[in-house]
C-alpha cells in the first residue's frame, strides 16, 4: 500500500502536432488545485425479472477524462494552454526574450494538448485534451492566478521525467487594467484601481462519438465566450453611466514582472486585450464601516470594424509554442 499527498502528484502539458495523437510532456506546472480524472458514465440494467430489485446490472456507457488544473500563472507555462485556448500563435525573437501573440483561429477544431500526470501510484498521458475554459483571477494582495478546465480522452500508462522550470509567477501588484474608446487609445490609458478582477474565457465543447467507440473520437469547439467582473471604490458613476448607457469600451489587462528581467532587458509579460466591452451589471455594496465599493460585470464581443474580439500577447524565454 502506497500513501502520500497531493504534493507527490505532478501535472504536466504538451501541445500536440496530431490531433488526439500523444506528445511529450514539455512543462510540468506548479499547481495549486487539481480535479482532472478519468470519468465514466455507468447505467444500470433495469430489465423486469420478477424482482422488486431496480436492477440486474450495470454497463459503462462512455469513458473519457475531466476537470480543472489551476495554480499562479507563471509566464512559459501559460503559453502552452493560450495556444490550445485561442488556436493560433506567431512568435516574434526578440532575444534574449520571445514575443508570442495569441489570436482566435476561427475554426472549430482548435490546437490539441496532452495532460501529463505523475504520482507515486505511476504516470498517465491524456490525448486529445481540449480546453472548456480559462478563468484568470487576481485580488488585492494576492497571485495572479488562473484556473483551466479541461476534455479529453482517458488516461494511459507511460513513463514521464518530471522536470519543472526556474520561473516567477505574476502576482497582483504586477496587474493593471485599462479602458479605452478604441485598442489603439489603450495605450495612453490610466490605470483603473481595482480590488480585484476575474476574466473568463469559456469554450463551447461538443464530444464527436460513434456507436462502435466507448471513448468520444474527437472533440470540436462549437463557440467562445468572453465574460469579466471587476470591484473597485464607489467614488463617481463612470460605472454605472456605463452600464445603464451601454457604452462600448476596449479593455486590457497586463502583467509585467520587472522584478525579475529576463537578461536585465526585457520583462516577463502577459498581456489581454479585448476589442470590445459592454457592462452587463453593476452593483453598489454599501456597508457601514467599510468604504462603499462597487462590482461590474462585463462581456466581450466580437468587433466588426477591427475583426477581432481578443489578442494575447506574451514575453517570455519559451522559444515557440
Amino acid at each position: 500500500m502506497t500513501i502520500f499527498t497531493g504534493k507527490k502528484v505532478g501535472v504536466g502539458v504538451g501541445l500536440e502536432a496530431t490531433r488526439g495523437q500523444k506528445a511529450n510532456i514539455a512543462y510540468w506546472m506548479p499547481w495549486t488545485d487539481n480535479t482532472f480524472i478519468d470519468k465514466a458514465n455507468v447505467e444500470s440494467e433495469a430489465g423486469v425479472v420478477d424482482t422488486l430489485m431496480d436492477s440486474i446490472g450495470s454497463e459503462v456507457r462512455k469513458q473519457r477524462a475531466e476537470g480543472t488544473i489551476g495554480g499562479q500563472v507563471y509566464p512559459n507555462g501559460i503559453g502552452f494552454f493560450l495556444k490550445a485556448l485561442l488556436g493560433a500563435v506567431a512568435t516574434t525573437a526578440k532575444a534574449p526574450a520571445h514575443e508570442h501573440t495569441f489570436t482566435l483561429l476561427e475554426s472549430n477544431t482548435h490546437p490539441t494538448l496532452t495532460i501529463g500526470t505523475s504520482s507515486p501510484l505511476g504516470s498517465s498521458s491524456y490525448p486529445l485534451a481540449m480546453i472548456e475554459s480559462m478563468d484568470f483571477n487576481a485580488e488585492v494582495g494576492g497571485k495572479l492566478t488562473v484556473s483551466v478546465k479541461l476534455r479529453s480522452k482517458k488516461g494511459e500508462t507511460v513513463s514521464h521525467t518530471v522536470q519543472y522550470q526556474d520561473e516567477h509567477g505574476f502576482v497582483a501588484n504586477m496587474l493593471k487594467v485599462f479602458l479605452a474608446d478604441t485598442v489603439s487609445k489603450l495605450n495612453t490609458a490610466q490605470n483603473i484601481c481595482l480590488q480585484s478582477i476575474t476574466l473568463s474565457i469559456s469554450k463551447e465543447i461538443k464530444d464527436i462519438e460513434c456507436l462502435s467507440s466507448i471513448d468520444p473520437i474527437d472533440y470540436i469547439n462549437a463557440g467562445v465566450s468572453i465574460e469579466g467582473s471587476m470591484e473597485m471604490i464607489f467614488e463617481n458613476n463612470t460605472y454605472k453611466d456605463l452600464f445603464l448607457n451601454g457604452t462600448p469600451k476596449a479593455f486590457r489587462m497586463i502583467a509585467e514582472d520587472t522584478k525579475h528581467p529576463i537578461n536585465g532587458s526585457h520583462n516577463n509579460t502577459l498581456q489581454i486585450d479585448l476589442s470590445k466591452v459592454q457592462f452587463t451589471d453593476w452593483t453598489p455594496a454599501y456597508t457601514i464601516d467599510d468604504i462603499t465599493k462597487q462590482s461590474v460585470k462585463f462581456k466581450g464581443h466580437y468587433d466588426v470594424k477591427t475583426k477581432k474580439a481578443i489578442e494575447i500577447k506574451l514575453k517570455n524565454t519559451q522559444a515557440s509554442y
